[in-house]
């Protein structure tokens, strides 16, 4: 059984396009000061397994990019959402730093711990890397090797499969897509009724991707931000997830009376944590992967995801990937990054910058401030309208004085080309490392 079927809505209201731009003045953010103080709240913390505690939330709106990719922000509650279309000014949503408690002091290392081993699938995936997937029961981790666009030099470069009957497989993550997506905007509970009702290819068990799966296929060297030659005339603009924020899941701190859920700006590629589920927008249904979450049920991580395979460093049994347990003993400008990971003296081995996709693979959306699992990356420093945002390994396309960076308040993505003062503003960022 799907667990994240919810239910068909009447196809009467669905939005046109020309629908959806009539929704363009509903606000995708605003900053509550109220929650604005840094303080974390104690909330019904038992209620997300393993959180070790949640806050009140972190940037209530992010995303948007200028015709330019620069993402400039905008004001704080006039943000449009967009009609779909292959660029241009889609968000200009600007963020709010609800969380900014210090993580306390940075550094390489952290406790060994137990384990040691590398598990099973490496960074390269294996060859039982679609039952893997299948069985770890969550659709909002990545229990699969994340994809690399394709000639980025990165591991993992993405490969499709058209399959025919309008479906596309990701040779990597195991996920199979719809080929061509409808051309009309939906509201949240719109685009989860039409997935959840969509026959194709021979299959009815199609569903609203979640944060990480759209994550999977957004191609941060192009815009639009995403491989047109696996999915041809996709278009630029928001795109839904079936990832509903925490805080709304919650109705706690930042997210007390909003309705926000995580959607994707496929004209530059940033996610936003705060785009209203009643804002139309373009979708793109999946399917695979097993059984997950509902849509308005928190991130549950699969089992033994991480361990501690030497003094500093955590390998994610799911993704591959081995990353260094601290960060960099300082903030940096993007242009020290790489240089920082290729010499840092981490238990003799290589180091590198790992992608905004990679990153992303590390945010608990069960969490906020910081959504990250804390016991294996302690002191994580979190905070929009601050220097403190992890770097990612590539620049922003057309703007090549700015790069990718992830933001652990609540796993938001953006470049540093927002003016002073506003969500995507930083001068300096901290550094992950990844091999």
């Amino acid at each position: 059984m799907n667990r994240s079927k919810r239910r068909v809505v009447d196809a009467t209201r669905v939005m046109s396009v020309a629908a959806a731009r009539a929704w363009t003045g509903v606000a995708l953010g605003v900053v509550l000061a109220a929650a604005a103080c840094g303080e974390e709240e104690g909330g019904d913390r038992g209620a997300i397994a393993g959180s070790g505690g949640w806050g009140t939330g972190g940037a209530l709106a992010t995303g948007g990019a200028s015709e330019t990719g620069a993402g400039v922000g905008g004001a704080e509650s006039s943000a449009s959402g967009g009609a779909p279309g292959d660029g241009g000014a889609e968000s200009t949503a600007s963020g709010g730093a609800e969380s900014t408690v210090s993580g306390g002091a940075p550094g390489n290392g952290g406790a060994a711990g137990e384990g040691g081993g590398p598990g099973s699938g490496g960074a390269g995936g294996a060859p039982d890397t679609c039952s893997r997937a299948a069985a770890c029961g969550t659709h909002k981790w990545a229990c699969w090797p994340m994809p690399n666009p394709a000639g980025s030099g990165l591991p993992n470069p993405a490969s499709y499969t058209d399959v025919g009957g309008g479906v596309v497989r990701d040779n990597v993550t195991c996920l199979e897509w719809q080929e061509t997506p409808p051309s009309e905007a939906y509201t949240w509970e719109q685009a989860i009724g039409y997935c959840d009702g969509l026959t194709l290819g021979g299959s009815s068990d199609w569903r609203l991707p979640t944060r990480i799966e759209m994550t999977s296929i957004v191609d941060f060297t192009r815009s639009p931000a995403i491989d047109r030659g696996a999915f041809p005339g996709a278009r630029g603009g928001f795109h839904k997830t079936a990832s509903d924020w925490i805080l709304t899941i919650r109705q706690a701190g930042a997210g007390a009376g909003r309705d926000y859920a995580w959607a994707f700006n496929l004209s530059d590629g940033i996610v936003s944590n705060a785009y209203s589920k009643a804002t139309a927008a373009s979708l793109r249904c999946v399917r695979g992967n097993g059984d997950g979450e509902a849509p308005s049920s928190p991130a549950v991580a699969p089992p033994d995801q991480y361990t501690v395979v030497s003094p500093g460093e955590v390998m994610d049994r799911y993704t591959g990937l081995v990353w260094q347990q601290g960060y960099s003993p300082a903030t940096m400008a993007w242009a020290e990054a790489e240089s920082y990971c290729a010499t840092l003296d981490l238990n003799g081995h290589a180091w590198r910058l790992p992608s905004i996709r990679e990153l992303a693979t590390l945010v608990d959306e069960a969490q906020v401030a910081p959504s990250i699992n804390r016991t294996m990356f302690p002191d994580t420093q979190y905070g929009s309208r601050s220097n403190d945002w992890y770097w990612g390994s590539h620049a922003a396309v057309g703007n090549a004085a700015a790069a990718w960076a992830l933001n652990f308040d609540d796993g938001f993505t953006g470049f540093n080309a927002g003016e002073s003062g506003k969500w995507n503003y930083f001068t300096a960022a901290w550094v992950k490392c990844v091999r």
